[in-house]
């Protein structure tokens, strides 16, 4: 829901680099392939206190250069778990060079749990993520290592066991509903990264391989989907652009 393409935008905006968009490249089923001079950069979010296991897949079966330095970041709400010892395992299995790990706090996505921030809320946490990427950003310039500064505890647990509980039972065990609002325009289905959603009739059909990401909950216009019985109060959140968010 845009948190990570703006902290992806924010540091390809300092650095004078340019990014690629990993949610094109999970929903078209193609490789990460990069080739460039300069250190690559991993922004995605926490999801239960890992990387998205799409992501992480991408990343395994990705074509690099060998001994390439890459920073890892990741957009969180306060905790980050063990996040960083699987990407610097992913690291040495690709042969890359290993520059360190971060967490960025940002607003929360999680509608199941929470009410979404308003629009005061979102400001204020986007300006203190503005200083936590300028740090990264100037550390990255100075080829120095980048440092995690959340502790996380039971950090092992929560990474593991809990993160599998979490991609088998609770991603994949969500029920959507829909409700008679719907205008079928398919924006959910657009914006799905997995492809889990098709507009079959006259409404969005879910299939088993949802990973709450929530870009459809978030992005409908009519406010017509939601998690059954636990996320229609709960209001809608997404990330300004941060090019628009900037000029402004």
């Amino acid at each position: 829901t845009g948190n990570s393409k703006f902290a992806a935008d924010y540091l390809a905006d300092s650095l004078q680099d340019s990014g690629v968009c990993l949610n094109d490249l999970i929903k078209n089923k193609e490789q990460l392939k990069i080739e460039s001079s300069k250190p690559l950069i991993l922004v995605a979010p926490i999801y239960a206190w890992r990387y998205p296991e799409v992501v992480t897949k991408l990343l395994e079966q990705g074509a690099f250069q060998k001994k390439q330095d890459i920073y890892f970041v990741a957009t969180m709400g306060s905790e980050t778990g063990n996040c960083d010892h699987y990407c610097k395992k992913i690291a040495k299995n690709k042969g890359l060079n290993y520059k360190g790990f971060c967490g960025v706090p940002m607003s929360s996505n999680y509608v199941v749990s929470s009410t979404m921030p308003g629009p005061e809320q979102v400001q204020k946490s986007l300006e203190q993520a503005q200083f936590a990427l300028k740090d990264v950003a100037e550390t990255i310039k100075n080829g120095a290592q980048l440092c995690k500064k959340d502790k996380t505890p039971m950090s092992g647990i929560k990474s593991g066991i809990v993160n599998a509980m979490f991609r088998r039972f609770v991603a994949k065990g969500e029920e959507r509903c829909v409700s008679d609002q719907c205008i079928k325009c398919g924006t959910c289905e657009k914006f799905c990264p997995v492809n889990n959603i098709t507009i079959e009739g006259d409404k969005p059909v879910f299939g088993n391989h949802c990973i709450s990401c929530y870009s459809c909950i978030h992005r409908c216009p009519v406010q017509a989907i939601n998690v059954k019985g636990k996320t229609e109060e709960h209001g809608r959140y997404l990330c300004p652009d941060y090019i628009e968010w900037k000029q402004n």
